[in-house]
């Protein structure tokens, strides 16, 4: 039986003995990473020899204390599904930290803040109530306001930190405004309270679950960075370090995804048409986002713009879910999550290297870059070419479902838009990989010093992963296919 509060135990003794590993070897601080790759790696392993699919289906509540607010937390197929993509992103991006970093200052700071993002992370996918799903919230956005501008010196990561802080805290406010009159209609804050109280409270009045959905999609939409909240995340994204921007990108978003799904989906399916809102943003987030990509010269701010088009697609498998392809739709939302976080966790961590080698942002600089350096080149296309959705890279198979998913809540229009999105998106990753590959190398890729070791094996790490879930998509599909249960069997028949 897999025990949510040992799961906890381990990330917090990693987290915090890190400084005083930090400060007792001062000399081998960048060798942290080693420290916090055990953190996630011995959690992960814990959790697969633990694991019971029967405690899955029927999770057992673990309370932390009753007064004067209680606090719980559950271990559910969401719960499993969130965690292992939280940790798999969160084991290569530690890996590739190692080389990544090794010339910046306070990495005891760095690794212990990188540790306590994905303890916050984990600790969402814990939470059995609300409250505690906000105190984890806070603890992973603060957390992650800091990494972003880690690099304090510079006025790019300080400007984009500002920035991603004021947009986040308008968020967390938004939420716990939402909380507030979730504890007004309903006297209480766990999972189950919530989902009872839906039916009855749709039936009574038309507006009170409205308002409460909109908060959340608000504020929760802040993190997702869907339209129109998006505007923090195209400066987050390449002002931090390249690991981070892995994280960000990979599964730090995707908290505002757990976060709509775990206590917004549930409103929009019984509060039927409320999920027309939904289809609209998903449209204008897929398209304009996937413009503004198509313009750009610096290759991290085109993956951030390329984070928000896929945060669209999610967006095509939860509005489906809204129109009655309820597990369906769910799952193929969650399907999307995952080989997003492989392929763009994948794309960032593979840019970081060529940055590392080159001191660039800009992709013309780059041209020719996967002849002379070919296992980041290789990673970075295989990369590219998932996000693109070619079979049979996990990419193909999310983008798959969610049309299927589109389709079968006779959302016919969605779908084809969706399609088109996805052959739009090709141009960009194509061109891409036509300039790494099939453009001559530039003075300044043969100039380029080599990738750091640590680094390609971060690469090939996530990009073997990738392939394995490529041609057994159905690893990916049947976690995915756990969580859109565990929200259908909390709701009330």
């Amino acid at each position: 039986m897999t025990d949510p509060i040992i799961i906890l135990a381990i990330m917090v003794f990693f987290t915090f003995t890190t400084p005083i590993l930090g400060y007792m070897f001062r000399r081998f601080e960048k060798y942290l990473g080693i420290w916090a790759t055990l953190d996630f790696l011995i959690t992960l392993i814990y959790i697969i020899s633990t694991l019971n699919l029967s405690d899955i289906n029927n999770p057992r509540i673990y309370r932390l204390f009753q007064s004067p607010i209680a606090s719980s937390l559950r271990f559910d197929g969401l719960s499993l599904f969130f965690i292992v993509v939280f940790l798999i992103v969160s084991i290569v991006s530690a890996i590739h930290s190692i080389g990544y970093m090794e010339k910046d200052i306070h990495l005891t700071a760095y690794y212990t803040l990188m540790q306590l993002m994905t303890l916050g992370l984990v600790g969402l996918a814990l939470a059995d109530d609300i409250f505690t799903f906000f105190i984890f919230w806070e603890g992973m956005a603060i957390s992650s306001y800091v990494l972003v501008a880690f690099r304090y010196h510079l006025d790019e990561p300080v400007e984009a930190g500002i920035k991603y802080i004021i947009m986040s805290g308008v968020g967390s406010i938004v939420i716990l405004y939402g909380i507030s009159f979730i504890y007004g209609v309903t006297g209480g804050l766990s999972i189950e309270a919530i989902y009872a109280s839906i039916k009855p409270l749709i039936s009574k009045d038309l507006y009170i679950p409205i308002i409460i959905a909109s908060l959340f999609l608000v504020g929760f939409g802040i993190k997702a960075a869907y339209f129109p909240f998006w505007t923090w995340l195209p400066d987050a994204h390449p002002a931090a370090p390249s690991p981070i921007s892995a994280l960000l990108s990979g599964i730090v978003i995707k908290a505002g995804i757990l976060g709509i799904i775990r206590f917004a989906l549930p409103i929009i399916i019984y509060r039927g048409g409320f999920a027309l809102p939904l289809y609209i943003i998903a449209i204008i987030t897929m398209t304009l986002a996937n413009l503004l990509a198509l313009m750009q010269s610096d290759i991290k701010r085109l993956l951030a713009y390329s984070s928000i088009v896929n945060i669209g697609f999610i967006l095509i498998g939860i509005t489906a879910a809204g129109y009655g392809a309820v597990k369906y739709g769910i799952a193929s939302a969650l399907t999307h999550v995952f080989s997003h976080a492989l392929g763009k966790g994948l794309a960032f961590l593979a840019a970081g290297g060529i940055i590392y080698a080159m001191e660039t942002r800009e992709i013309a600089k780059m041209e020719g870059f996967g002849r002379r350096h070919p296992v980041t080149g290789f990673a970075l296309a295989l990369a590219l070419l998932s996000l693109a959705g070619m079979p049979p890279l996990p990419g193909f198979w999310s983008k798959w479902f969610l049309i299927f998913s589109a389709l079968d809540a006779g959302l016919t229009y969605l779908a084809i838009i969706g399609v088109f999105n996805s052959v739009l998106a090709v141009i960009y990753y194509l061109w891409l990989i036509q300039r790494f590959f099939f453009a001559e190398p530039t003075e300044y890729v043969i100039k380029s010093k080599e990738v750091s070791s640590y680094i390609k094996v971060a690469l090939i790490l996530l990009s073997a992963f990738m392939i394995l879930i490529g041609v057994y998509p159905s690893l990916m599909y049947d976690l995915a296919n756990l969580g859109a249960s565990a929200i259908l069997n909390s709701l009330p028949k």
